[in-house]
């Protein structure tokens, strides 16, 4: 099987933004399952606004206006 995603790139963007926190060695794989949902979300909910609007194409503003809801449902 393939690579799914660039994995030392992930690493190294949590260990940096991670200073004081001591993650596990799987602790990526996990930020990363986490990351594809909040965009499967955002574009669900992205999709909706469109149709509630009446536009086919979904469009940044569409993006914008569900963002700030999307991303307090993934607060941690």
């Amino acid at each position: 099987m393939g690579r799914l995603y660039p994995r030392s790139s992930l690493r190294r963007i949590v260990k940096k933004n991670s200073k004081h926190c001591n993650i596990s060695k799987r602790a990526d794989v996990l930020i990363y399952l986490d990351y594809i949902l909040f965009l499967e979300e955002l574009l669900k909910r992205s999709t909706i606004e469109a149709r509630q609007q009446g536009d086919k194409l979904l469009r940044q503003r569409h993006i914008e206006r569900v963002t700030k809801t999307t991303l307090q449902k993934f607060k941690g």
